[in-house]
């Protein structure tokens, strides 16, 4: 399908989640039409919208999506739990992170939101503390990148019987931007449900940004999906302002603005809530090729990673950071051929 055409699609699937109105495609193809719904994780949202003029083999597949998505997120957010209450009893305090925290936050109905992963965040200073709870649960460690072991890296990937947990113990890097982890914690809240839980969730404000973040750190190359997630985290004109305030001070204001620019120009009912202003110049090239079928190059991933540092200083720091770490990762890799468990020091006896 020509890329035009696929875009056009995918602009219609998201103005229905986004108006939401009947969606109306008499040029798609049914299988094109589920193909984009899926690999933009829209299929299980799209089966709540009102769809009559779509084919019911489309509804059904959507229908399916949705109960498998709620099955998966219920053993995820088991897992999470079960994460939550190991790492509490070792008194490492913990917030969820991502997709299991937007299906209690952002969205309504259980199984729309898929996610793919655990992703928590510990505090820093708990690192060891926290590698020898998930090793006590059953977690093996995964050397997912390079420099996944310095001290100073802000995650690491464990992995249980096809469960991954990322266990996060910054945002971003921490060469990328400069986070206020103390303002993190201090604002971090308790679901607001009704049953129990030892996870706390991001304030919605660090939220916003944190996912601004995430999508620069993918280059944005993400699913549509977290367009949504974004213009869900800042439904109206004030919360946007906040989070562009608090990016700016968090020096990741790029990946924000960006991301702001993106979901204008993707969610239509959302952009006329929000005061009209163009896309940055490093924002239009992104803008211009999201949704190609083909992955982002790798020189396309330097340009962007680069150019969506706030200054040069983030930047120079950034290469250096990562150069130190992939020249690292050759020499394990060559030369010393460790294991990820062996590298995080991490005892089978534990």
């Amino acid at each position: 399908m020509p890329e035009r055409e696929a875009r056009a699609i995918l602009r219609a699937l998201l103005a229905a989640i986004d108006q939401p109105s009947p969606i109306r495609f008499p040029f798609a193809a049914t299988d094109e039409l589920t193909r984009i719904a899926q690999k933009h994780r829209l299929s299980p949202l799209l089966s709540m919208l009102d769809s009559s003029t779509l084919d019911e083999p489309v509804m059904a597949q959507f229908r399916r999506d949705r109960v498998v998505t709620a099955a998966r997120n219920m053993f995820l957010a088991a897992t999470a739990q079960e994460c939550a209450g190991a790492l509490t009893a070792a008194s490492v305090p913990m917030i969820l992170l991502k997709g299991l925290a937007y299906e209690q936050t952002i969205y309504a109905a259980a199984g729309v939101r898929p996610t793919g992963d655990v992703d928590i965040l510990v505090p820093g200073e708990a690192r060891r503390a926290a590698f020898l709870v998930l090793d006590r649960l059953g977690f093996e460690p995964r050397a997912a990148a390079p420099g996944f072991d310095d001290a100073d890296y802000h995650e690491v990937a464990w992995t249980r019987k096809g469960v991954e947990v990322d266990l996060h113990l910054a945002l971003a890097p921490l060469a990328r931007c400069r986070i206020d982890y103390a303002d993190v914690w201090a604002r971090a809240r308790r679901p607001a449900t009704t049953s129990r839980s030892d996870a706390l969730l991001l304030d919605t404000t660090h939220a916003a940004v944190f996912h601004a973040l995430h999508m620069a750190i993918d280059h944005f190359d993400v699913p549509a999906l977290y367009l949504i997630d974004f213009a869900r985290l800042l439904p109206e004109a004030d919360d946007v302002q906040r989070a562009e305030s608090l990016a700016n001070a968090w020096r990741c204001h790029r990946s924000f603005a960006t991301t702001r620019a993106l979901v204008a120009e993707f969610l239509p009912a959302w952009r006329a809530k929000q005061p009209a202003r163009p896309a940055p110049w490093f924002s239009r090239r992104v803008i211009e090729r999201y949704g190609e079928a083909q992955r982002v190059s790798r020189p396309e991933q330097l340009l962007r990673k680069l150019t969506h540092l706030d200054g040069p200083g983030y930047a120079l720091r950034y290469v250096i950071t990562q150069a130190r770490r992939n020249a690292r990762e050759v020499i394990e890799n060559r030369l010393r051929k460790r294991s990820a468990r062996e590298r995080l020091a991490i005892n089978r006896d534990v």
